[in-house]
């Protein structure tokens, strides 16, 4: 066998049955690079924003990898060539602020039942194929409501970084692990008899609903995996930061509600969640807020509202170039540090951003502002899908990149073309 590779569609047969084998790295050659690939750590770091950008300042004007970064994209220029810039790229959907929830899955949650996998965003299909490594399958930052489970549940954010701080590098007690262990068998011991109980009430219901009672019964699987991988990990000591100037974090102090602040301290402890393996999937999702920078001093809300004015783009400007400061930084953060075979943290990372609205002063919800770095992709490139493509092309090619045997993703028509 050795020699050979077997199909992942290869079939155990017997007795006029048929089951087909998942992929299994044991039955490829060694040598081959599938093997290689499979067990490569793949991690996703998105940052999303909410009132969209300045477009006109944000969008190069040419194509391809010969293109001149916008006064917006200057903080990124010495990474020019460790990331993707993405214009004319959407997902086809309406409704403004309503529809901002869609950015990562396309989907509207109102139209969930449309739709294979209903309004599971990129971020939590990525967690479940990488979460099972990690003490948290994901993180979600901040603000909550972009994030969502294949069975339609948004994910909760941790919305303080002191409470973020504590969930990733403070030991629980001893009593704490107590409560803990007694807490996950009680859980486990409920989902049991709601099963019981549901697949006895199977045979009384009609199709319709069967087959809303089995979108129940995945929901429950679901729960007992988290719950399984949850207590593997009650035991186990949390990582330990060298990070002095996270003291202030986990006193509480970088808590206020001063936009500036907190983007700092999210990105560092998005940082240490993936330097530290707790999480290889992390999305933070910015908040409205006031900024505390010099000569901004309307709220983030406020200012996407600008009409084309002038003082109010000119806040926004400096909004804006933050951001992308701040980006920029953490990007960089991921390519200094090296992994144990001595590539960088950022070639296995893919680090998304963007916005579900293009331009928050028209409500608009078209050409959204994308950046996708790292992850092994080949960047340095604007990609100008002139509205031919769906964005979840983009997200299709990302979860393919994680290992992901699948040939679709929500609204996508296929892998994205010009992404190599």
């Amino acid at each position: 066998m050795s020699g050979s590779s077997i199909h992942r569609r290869t079939f155990l047969r017997g007795a006029g049955a048929s089951i087909a084998l998942p992929f299994m790295e044991s039955l490829l050659p060694r040598s081959s690079a599938a093997v290689e690939k499979a067990s490569r750590l793949h991690r996703l770091a998105v940052f999303s924003v909410p009132f969209g950008m300045v477009v006109d300042q944000f969008h190069p004007t040419q194509a391809g990898p010969g293109y001149e970064l916008t006064s917006t994209l200057q903080p990124l220029a010495r990474l020019k060539s460790d990331f993707t810039v993405f214009s004319n790229f959407d997902h086809g959907v309406r409704g403004g602020h309503g529809a901002n929830h869609t950015l990562l899955s396309g989907i509207k949650s109102t139209e969930r039942a449309a739709f294979p996998d209903g309004n599971l965003t990129v971020d939590q299909r990525a967690a479940e194929l990488v979460g099972h490594r990690t003490r948290f399958p994901s993180l979600v930052f901040w603000q909550d409501g972009m994030s969502y489970t294949r069975t339609g549940v948004r994910v909760p954010s941790i919305d303080k970084p002191s409470k973020a701080f504590r969930l990733l590098f403070v030991d629980s007690t001893e009593k704490q692990r107590k409560f803990e262990r007694n807490a996950l068998a009680s859980s486990g011991s409920i989902l049991d008899a709601v099963r019981a109980d549901a697949k006895s009430l199977n045979s009384q219901l009609g199709t319709e609903d069967q087959a809303k009672l089995e979108e129940y019964f995945t929901s429950i699987r679901e729960t007992e995996k988290k719950l399984e991988l949850a207590e593997d990990w009650v035991d186990r000591p949390k990582p330990k930061p060298q990070d002095t100037e996270l003291k202030q974090v986990a006193s509480g102090a970088r808590d206020e509600k001063i936009g500036s602040t907190l983007v700092d301290a999210w990105l560092d402890l998005m940082y240490l969640a993936l330097q530290t393996n707790s999480s290889h999937v992390v999305s933070l999702a910015v908040g409205n807020c006031n900024w505390g920078l010099d000569g901004v001093i309307d709220s983030y809300h406020t200012l996407s509202h600008h009409g084309q004015r002038e003082d109010k783009l000119t806040q926004l400007a400096v909004v804006e170039e933050f951001l992308m400061g701040r980006l920029a930084h953490f990007i960089g953060r991921l390519k200094d540090t090296k992994q144990a075979d001595g590539t960088s943290l950022l070639s296995s990372t893919q680090v998304l951003f963007g916005s579900g609205l293009g331009s928050g002063s028209r409500h608009s919800n078209d050409n959204l502002p994308m950046i996708l770095a790292g992850g092994g992709f080949e960047h340095g490139q604007h990609l100008d899908g002139q509205s031919k493509q769906p964005l979840c092309n983009l997200y299709l090619s990302m979860l393919q990149n994680m290992g992901a045997e699948q040939d679709a993703f929500n609204r996508s028509q296929g892998t994205l073309t010009g992404l190599a």
